[in-house]
């Protein structure tokens, strides 16, 4: 929940000046504001004072530029600050030189009397500008490219990438509707390279994935509490933290106003609406908006007509996951279907498992194993008998292991990459009602999930394999962890029993902890030194779900800060490539069905955070969320990050030399730990108690 913890007026209307609109912060640090002056919007009259302000509010610089001023924007490229005269008529553009204080005006190749340019983003070099004032209801432009590029000389030329009347999915409902473009207003770049345009008296924000391209798509949400066609929605952003300053022009009362907030969730926008009075948050699900700054808390309680708004992160904003690409690296191939598991190989390629409408049983049907290269081609594929449920590469011998038959009479099926032949093993002690469904290789050590426990306690549901990770003949297993068990919930910081009906996806964290997914359930089971005597047990229960019908799968925690998660879409029958910066390696990455996303999950409350979602997938279509596999960044700090982990994590599960487990308390840094039981697990031959 967003918490506004400090708000200052940054600055008022130097003398002579008032109306302040847009606001920009330059590549160093200075905040640039458009006073418009009572100008006309059209050009017929007046003009705009454009200030620069030091990071303390203190003017540096001003220029007077012509006409009315809407749209300001820094251009990282160039460094100097665009300035976008005339929204609603004869429109230009006039260019600053914050060095040499220069200015250089240029004229549109085609402009209009009665439509301008309201706004513009950056994205490389590419430059996009909003078109206002369409004229009907489908065709007309509202969205341009300019193709001049982002260093523009001569004469301006412009090419539409966004018309009104085009089709969008409605983020509230899911379906593909009209999108309301009556009014293109505020265009901003959002941080994965989204496009927001605000169609302001509508009171909707539309939402361009991929845009002037082959692969453009839009969604849209309509703010909610707004009349339509007097809603007055401005400025709208997505923030690239969990916490920073909102700079927001005060137009009615002449002063830009700084606004620290924590808690911002990436996922959501921050707009203004002048209806309401207000700039707050935007929740895309539902379109509900909460106001975040009004007369309520504003300085001397007066707050007119938010408009303009920009955000700096805090360089020590607690990380949060921004998707800055994402895109489907391979669809299924022809007569495949349901992509589940997915692993990387050695050499970087991805293996994926689609499992066909197999029987989970192996009673019927079989599943496809695609290798594909770092562009997303097929290398081989291999036809394996039942239902692939667990697919993952082996480190140590190079083979790639298809775990086969997770509800029922299990095999386990291994690949040679090289020679392209497999090998399919059986296990010594078969059951009809449980299989395999996941594995990890840790050294030479084998661990398996083991599915559908009969009972409530007792019953395995992490074994080791004692033939180890180059396995012949008959495979024979060993318990390492079974339902009933007491561990550390890491919410509340007991001992409880840990839900664990429903065993199924098993990973390997960085420090070397098994991550079980308890699927129905929504749990994670987090098992530290697994199978020894200083095993030691803590879960969390994923909120939002109902537990029995939770849909959890693949839980990872990354071995970086930054990186590409490698995403099933079952549903959609694609595997996705999604780009994340800002990742916690204390946090858990998980695929949740019932929530229709892949997200981060804090252990500390479980709370649940969307990173991929219908509401950025390509497409805006995301079905069902399963394997996910991760690939840190070579540039990425991977051993810090690391390192952190494993402090952390030693924090979480300490057991003491008399055999106790301490549960952590996150708002200590010197934690003391209470006395509670060692949470070991007898070893018994084929996973039998």
């Amino acid at each position: 929940m967003p918490i506004v913890d400090q708000i200052s007026t940054f600055a008022s209307a130097p003398a002579g000046s008032s109306s302040p609109d847009s606001v920009t912060i330059d590549g160093q640090g200075f905040v640039w504001v458009a006073y418009t002056n009572g100008a006309d919007s059209t050009g017929a009259s007046g003009s705009s004072t454009i200030v620069q302000y030091d990071k303390s509010g203190h003017v540096v610089h001003s220029y007077q530029v012509a006409g009315f001023v809407d749209g300001l924007k820094f251009n990282p490229e160039s460094g100097e600050i665009w300035a976008l005269q005339n929204q609603d008529g004869n429109s230009k553009l006039t260019l600053i030189d914050p060095i040499t204080h220069e200015t250089d005006t240029l004229s549109y190749a085609h402009p209009s009397s009665t439509r301008g340019y309201d706004d513009v983003v950056f994205d490389g070099n590419k430059v996009f500008l909003s078109f206002t004032n369409p004229p009907g209801t489908s065709g007309d432009a509202t969205i341009v490219q300019l193709t001049n590029g982002d260093n523009p000389h001569g004469v301006l030329h412009t090419k539409t990438v966004l018309t009104d009347g085009i089709q969008g999915i409605n983020t509230e409902t899911g379906t593909l509707q009209s999108v309301p473009l009556t009014d293109p207003d505020s265009l901003k770049l959002a941080p994965n390279g989204d496009l927001l345009l605000s169609s302001g008296a509508d009171g909707v924000i539309v939402d361009v994935q991929d845009p002037g391209t082959s692969h453009q798509s839009v969604a849209f949400t309509q703010v909610q509490g707004v009349t339509p066609g007097n809603a007055g929605l401005d400025d709208v952003i997505k923030p690239s933290a969990s916490s920073g300053t909102f700079y927001l022009s005060d137009t009615k009362d002449n002063r830009v106003l700084a606004v620290h907030v924590s808690g911002l969730n990436p996922n959501d926008y921050y707009a203004s609406v002048g209806s309401l009075g207000a700039f707050g948050q935007v929740d895309p699900t539902t379109g509900a908006f909460t106001p975040l700054i009004s007369a309520a808390n504003a300085p001397g309680f007066n707050f007119g007509s938010p408009h303009g708004v920009t955000f700096v992160a805090d360089e020590n904003a607690a990380p949060t996951p921004i998707v800055d690409r994402i895109s489907t690296l391979a669809s299924a191939p022809k007569g495949s279907s349901s992509p589940d598991s997915v692993t990387i190989d050695g050499q970087g390629f991805v293996w994926v498992a689609y499992t066909n409408g197999a029987d989970s049983t192996g009673a019927s049907g079989s599943s496809t194993i695609v290798q594909y290269d770092k562009s997303g081609h097929v290398v081989h594929s291999y036809q394996v008998a039942g239902f692939v449920d667990g697919l993952k590469f082996n480190p140590e011998s190079g083979e790639i292991w298809a775990l086969q038959n997770q509800d029922g009479n299990s095999k386990l099926t291994l690949i040679d990459p090289i020679t392209h032949e497999t090998d399919t093993l059986s296990y010594a002690h078969p059951s009809s009602t449980r299989g395999y469904d996941d594995v990890v290789f840790d050294g030479n050590k084998v661990f398996l999930s083991f599915t559908n426990p009969p009972g409530t306690s007792g019953d395995a549901t992490i074994v080791q394999l004692t033939n180890g990770d180059d396995p012949h003949g008959l495979l024979h297993t060993k318990t390492v962890l079974t339902d009933g068990i007491q561990g550390i919930n890491t919410e509340t910081d007991t001992l409880q029993s840990v839900p664990m009906t429903d065993p199924d996806s098993l990973k390997l964290a960085p420090n070397g902890d098994l991550l079980l997914s308890s699927g129905a359930d929504g749990v994670i089971v987090d098992v530290k030194h697994p199978g020894t005597s200083h095993q030691s047990v803590a879960f969390t229960q994923v909120q939002g779900v109902t537990p029995g019908n939770a849909g959890l799968d693949d839980v990872i925690k990354p071995s970086a800060s930054s990186g590409t998660f490698y995403l099933s879409d079952t549903k959609d029958n694609r595997v996705l490539a999604v780009h994340v910066s800002g990742l916690n390696p204390n946090d858990y990455y998980a695929s949740v069905g019932s929530l229709g996303a892949f997200g981060q999950v804090d252990s500390t409350t479980g709370a649940f955070t969307p990173v991929v979602s219908a509401a950025n997938a390509p497409g805006f279509e995301f079905g069902s969320p399963h394997g996910v596999a991760f690939v840190a960044d070579q540039s990425a700090d991977t051993d810090s990050h690391v390192a952190l982990l494993k402090n952390y994590m030693a924090s979480s599960f300490v057991s003491t030399g008399s055999g106790s487990l301490g549960g952590f308390n996150p708002d200590q840094s010197q934690s003391t730990w209470s006395q509670q039981a060692l949470l070991t697990q007898p070893q018994h031959d084929d996973g039998k108690s």
